[in-house]
């Protein structure tokens, strides 16, 4: 699937939006929760949500299109992007200024995933980054190389009975809605 700018957009406004109440929102959560977003939904769905492609770096993966991106978004107003200090740390926010439309560029299934990745994810940015470090794509990957979709199916575990049970609920409803 080939990046749709339009998607990443409402979904850089939507986790901006639904992040604006916690401190530790900066641009490392933000490209983690844009990366487990699109993973987690590749993993579940067969397609990611945007299409961007992701490289490693030191902190984990990165969408290589985000900056970009950020910028046309803080030219036509709908970002504004702010430095404030947490604790140590220099944190690069994403302030959104309008609202997204998320209802309107997700299906259900795919705003499910990136609620319940924010959920996930309210953790500091040096704890976001570690989780995508056990990530089997961050790992292969050399620095500054694409991680390709297709290693959210590497594990090194088997899953639980519960897991294999909520997947296949899940894959009964989605192929449900498909026919």
């Amino acid at each position: 699937m080939p990046l749709d700018r339009g998607r990443l957009r409402e979904l850089i406004l939507y986790i901006a939006e639904r992040s604006e109440a916690d401190p530790r929102f900066g641009a490392t959560k933000l490209n983690k929760i844009l990366y487990f977003c699109d993973f987690k939904a590749f993993g579940l769905l067969g397609r990611s949500i945007t299409g961007a492609t992701y490289i490693r770096l030191d902190r984990g993966p990165v969408p290589s299109e985000i900056v970009p991106v950020l910028r046309e978004m803080e030219a036509e107003g709908e970002i504004a992007r702010e430095e404030h200090q947490y604790f140590n740390y220099l944190h690069k926010r994403v302030v959104p200024r309008r609202t997204s439309d998320i209802a309107d560029a997700l299906l259900p299934e795919e705003r499910a995933i990136v609620d319940n990745v924010i959920e996930e994810l309210r953790l500091n940015a040096s704890d976001v980054s570690a989780l995508s470090h056990l990530e089997a794509g961050w790992q292969m990957a050399g620095d500054r190389e694409e991680i390709p979709y297709e290693t959210v199916y590497i594990s090194d575990r088997q899953p639980t009975a519960r897991e294999l049970r909520e997947f296949s609920d899940r894959a009964s409803k989605y192929n449900t809605r498909r026919r």
